[in-house]
């Protein structure tokens, strides 16, 4: 039953996700934060599958976890705009340490 729920969770979301997308009533900022809480919904419930039903060491696991809230983290400061800026920063800090 659990399974059902998900699936139906998922679809709602594609649905929404369509919606949002396709709707020309909402402005640029609602989309793109509307795609945001979407996203984080489809990866968590992906990773609560992995974690509830794949069976591998806890070690593993944890890795994976850290990875994915890596990859979300990014791919969350791409879509707000932030990760040029980041690395830009990034670099300037890093450059500027080698150079003095």
């Amino acid at each position: 039953m659990p399974l059902l729920y998900i699936v139906l969770a998922l679809i709602a979301v594609g649905f929404i996700g369509w919606f949002v997308n396709r709707s020309s009533a909402f402005p640029q900022n609602a989309r793109i934060i509307a795609n945001i809480v979407l996203e984080l919904i489809v990866v968590g419930i992906g990773l609560w599958l992995i974690n509830t039903y794949v069976p591998m060491a806890a070690s593993i696991k944890a890795i994976l976890n850290i990875v994915v809230v890596i990859a979300v983290c990014v791919g969350v400061l791409q879509q707000v705009g932030l990760w040029g800026q980041l690395v830009r920063l990034w670099g300037n800090v890093t450059n500027h340490r080698f150079q003095q």
